[in-house]
């Protein structure tokens, strides 16, 4: 594995993957600092939008250049396929860590800057919780960039984050899709509604007893489609 790793890492020099770790984070940063909002408007834009939009385009790129080669490079390599396939699901969520940490310690800088709202131990729960519970669009958008392109990708993965955030607090059966859970578990975390307003005191939202549960079962349809969909990568023909 770690010589897949090594291998994903070296063909990712001198790409725009690398550089959307960095931008993306730095960008929802900067955004906020020149029209306001301070930390809770950088956090209701990095979930809501970037976050999503960045994990299914550097998921997407990490095919896209296999695809272009009609993974020949990759389906004749000596190595298990299924092992290929995971090491592009473990590359793709290291990134996902990496940029989350940017953003972190951006959210710092703009709380020094222009105030704090969120205490330093929540915005490291709230960056943890974030990356657990949105691991599982990793192999969601290495498989429609396979099955399609990158730009169905990115657009199934905003558009299933909006619609779990309209259906927050709703009696919709879309509150119980997995694309929802982090935006909802933001309101207990950092007391902030999907919608970017405080949450209100005494407010029911803001108790944190489901943020275990909810981050568990996120991680178990993470491990549940990177099994199903390296099974069905193994099984893969060149074109």
């Amino acid at each position: 594995m770690m010589d897949i790793l090594k291998a994903e890492f070296q063909k990712s020099k001198r790409t725009t993957t690398n550089k959307f770790v960095l931008i993306t984070p730095l960008f929802t940063l900067l955004l906020c600092a020149l029209w306001g909002g301070g930390q809770n408007g950088a956090y209701n834009w990095w979930y809501i939008m970037f976050l999503p939009g960045m994990i299914a385009i550097i998921s997407a790129q990490v095919i896209t250049r296999e695809k272009s080669l009609s993974y020949k490079g990759v389906l004749l390599y000596p190595k298990d396929k299924g092992s290929i396939w995971l090491g592009k699901i473990l590359y793709s969520s290291i990134l996902l860590i990496f940029s989350s940490l940017i953003f972190m310690a951006g959210i710092e800088v703009i709380g020094f800057l222009f105030g704090n709202t969120i205490p330093l131990k929540a915005n490291m729960f709230a960056t943890v919780v974030l990356i657990l519970t949105m691991l599982f669009t990793i192999p969601i958008s290495l498989f429609l960039t396979v099955q399609l392109n990158m730009f169905v990708a990115v657009l199934f993965n905003i558009g299933m984050t909006i619609m779990g955030v309209v259906s927050f607090d709703t009696n919709s059966i879309l509150k119980f899709s997995p694309y929802g859970t982090s935006s909802a578990l933001m309101a207990p975390i950092l007391h902030i509604l999907p919608n970017g307003l405080p949450v209100p005191e005494n407010s029911p939202l803001l108790n944190g007893d489901m943020i275990v549960k909810d981050t568990v079962i996120n991680i178990i349809v993470f491990i549940i489609l990177a099994v199903l969909t390296t099974v069905w990568f193994k099984k893969k023909e060149v074109n």
